[in-house]
């Protein structure tokens, strides 16, 4: 059996690694890159009904999911769908919000939504929520949605969260001003459980929308399509087939988990000259990530080892494959 030390990457490295696989980029970062999102039935039956909502001017859309289901990718190809388009972004005024935990006061929050929609500031809160209120009724009057899309908003205090109510009531007789559309994890769903939140609750256009983990099916699909982005091939095999079964057994269908331990299977694979990726392989990435992310409990008085201290993780592999690559067998 050989050994091998993960250790940090450099730039370089990552090149012949892409190169080595035939890729243009590497097809598994951890980014939302929408160009990365496969839309798997559950992630398009989220986006065809928040688009609905959002034209229908319904007002508020709450997605919930696991983290890494993909909420983050939805809102940003949500995001995109509204303003890439010049004919469509004429219409609508929407923006993103990342992280609302900076909210910590209702001042704070709406002075952020001010910026975000160029409104001049005011000295007093409530002249600024006045100053709000009358720029989302004029943007309605000519004919403009004004969309909100607002991420981990789990992250949201609850003194805000009551805000976001009050926001949906600023409409007219047969619209809302604004549609909000809240990504949130599924702790969201126990607050908006709860007898003050209710109000907010019902407002949620067709109920809650919730993204589950993908099975193996869907996620293999998923996989598959990161790498034919990245290489632009229908057909271009990186992994053995019993590949997917592993990364679906370990992930548990979350699409994050995956992408990182087919990353690691990458990077392992690239050291070991493995070519596809196999079983092995793939097996010992999923293992180094699960070590790496475990928390040290280390016995008071005692001290890591070198390897651990330097975040170097020492993984098993078995002998690496002959090459089959004619120009690397004459190289080697």
């Amino acid at each position: 059996m050989g050994t091998l030390d993960v250790l940090p990457r450099r730039l370089s490295e990552i090149d012949e690694e892409i190169e080595f696989y035939g890729l243009k980029e590497i097809p598994f970062s951890l980014s939302p890159d929408p160009r990365y999102m496969y839309l798997s039935y559950q992630h398009t039956k989220a986006l065809r009904r928040a688009k609905r909502n959002i034209d229908a001017r319904q007002g508020l859309t709450v997605i919930l999911g696991d983290a890494g289901v993909g909420k983050s990718t939805v809102a940003r190809r949500l995001f995109g769908m509204y303003s890439d388009s010049p004919d469509v972004s004429n219409s609508y005024a929407i923006r993103y919000v990342t992280n609302p935990s900076h909210w910590t006061t209702s001042n704070k929050m709406l002075l952020t939504l001010c910026e975000e929609f160029a409104i001049k500031a005011r000295r007093s809160e409530s002249k600024q929520w006045h100053e709000f209120q009358e720029h989302m009724a004029a943007l309605f009057r000519e004919g403009v949605t004004v969309v909100l899309l607002i991420d981990e908003a789990q992250l949201i205090p609850r003194k805000q969260l009551m805000r976001i109510r009050e926001i949906l009531n600023f409409e007219s007789n047969s619209s809302k001003f604004i549609q909000i559309v809240l990504f949130g994890t599924l702790d969201m769903a126990a607050t908006l459980a709860e007898p003050d939140f209710k109000p907010l609750r019902s407002r949620a256009a067709g109920g809650l929308i919730t993204l589950d983990p993908l099975d193996e099916k869907e996620l293999t699909e998923t996989l598959l399509f990161r790498i034919k982005v990245a290489s632009g091939s229908e057909s271009h095999p990186i992994f053995t087939p019993g590949c997917f079964t592993l990364v679906a057994n370990a992930s548990g269908g979350i699409i994050r988990d995956a992408v990182d331990y087919c990353n690691m299977a990458l990077y392992l694979g690239y050291t070991t000259r493995r070519r596809p990726i196999d079983e092995e392989v793939m097996q010992a990435a999923i293992s180094s990530v699960v070590k790496l992310n475990e928390p040290l409990n280390e016995p008071p008085g005692e001290t890591a080892s070198a390897n651990e201290s330097d975040g170097e993780s020492e993984i098993q592999l078995g002998e690496p494959l002959a090459e089959t690559n004619a120009q690397e067998q004459t190289a080697s």
